[in-house]
């Protein structure tokens, strides 16, 4: 009895500390997934890594012919991946629920497929299925779990015009549906309380509207341009913790620095949102490099970096991303397809 009522206060204790796990703002994002991935924010800023549509909708009026995309997106994680299979569709049991307890790793994992055709000034893109899964252990004296399991749809259309000089505009409206289980909570209340609870499956529809501003000077050496733009505005058919409506603006400027031999791209972004504490919080560089049929990437920030490379050959396509941060990593191959 006297167990019963301790362990009773000690869960009434963690409800009123815990938390609904949220996505990083970068997960939510609707940039193409390889570019978002190896780039991360800085995809706003610079176009010489092309995969399907561009992050930032004023670029897709500089596109000078036709192009269609299809893309696989695999992460590193991929036997994780059934698990949040299972949470998703309400068949994880109790063997399952106590494997993913005792795991002390840090989990990241996606799976994607991505169809994208743009013309000069506009674009649609499609993406029939996306699974994440993202899972993390927090201090091991009083185990906490934060994890999110989300399985999307999502269509996007872009329109973009040249309006005056070397100044482009552009929006991006994207529409996604979806699915997922998530929450904030300890191990003991998993076992102990309402599990049906802390699982519940959930569905939400996002319409996002995005503006987006290019001034490009193209006719000029090292071709400097600069972009702004507004993400992840729009109306949501709920509130949630997980997916909330949490708009974010993006300032970067790039410059294609004359070299002997290949492309070169440099770019800087700033990403300010509502987590943002400080300049350093801000920022994030990112170098591009492309020589004959290979295109290398390095980008970075102060919580995470990325490398990843990009073989293309006549239409097809395939990379690697390997992505960290301080108690992370993953590893983001992709493969695809231009017409």
């Amino acid at each position: 009895m006297l167990l019963r009522l301790l362990l009773s206060i000690f869960l009434i204790l963690l409800s009123t500390i815990a938390k609904a796990a949220t996505y990083s703002p970068a997960i939510r994002d609707g940039g193409s997934r390889f570019l978002a991935r190896s780039l991360g924010s800085a995809c706003y800023s610079m176009d010489s890594l092309r995969r399907g549509l561009p992050c930032n909708p004023a670029y897709v009026a500089k596109e000078k012919s036709p192009r269609f995309d299809t893309d696989l997106l695999l992460g590193s994680n991929m036997e994780y991946l059934r698990e949040a299979e299972a949470l998703l569709n309400g068949n994880s049991d109790e063997a399952s629920v106590a494997k993913m307890f005792s795991r002390r790793e840090a989990v990241d994992g996606e799976i994607s497929i991505e169809a994208s055709f743009q013309r000069p000034t506009w674009g649609v893109s499609v993406e029939p299925y996306r699974l994440v899964y993202v899972y993390q252990f927090e201090n091991a004296s009083l185990p906490m779990v934060d994890m999110i399991a989300s399985e999307e749809q999502s269509i996007k259309a872009q329109l973009a015009s040249f309006t005056s000089g070397n100044f482009y505009a552009g929006l991006q409206l994207r529409y996604t549906h979806v699915k997922y289980v998530g929450n904030y909570f300890s191990v003991v209340e998993a076992v102990a309380g309402d599990r049906d609870k802390l699982f519940e499956i959930h569905n939400q529809d996002i319409l996002y509207v995005e503006p987006g501003l290019l001034y490009a000077w193209e006719d000029t050496s090292w071709e400097p341009q600069i972009s702004a733009m507004l993400s992840q505005w729009g109306v949501s058919d709920k509130k949630s913790e997980q997916y909330p409506i949490r708009p974010q603006g993006l300032l970067g400027a790039s410059v294609k620095p004359a070299v002997p031999l290949g492309l070169l791209e440099v770019g800087m972004q700033l990403q300010v949102h509502n987590d943002t504490e400080n300049f350093q919080d801000a920022v994030r560089g990112a170098v591009t490099y492309q020589l004959g049929v290979l295109q290398g990437v390095l980008s970075a920030s102060q919580y995470d970096q990325a490398a990843a490379f990009l073989a293309t050959y006549k239409s097809f396509s395939t990379g690697l991303s390997y992505w960290s941060e301080r108690t992370n990593k993953a590893v983001f191959v992709q493969f695809g397809v231009s017409l």
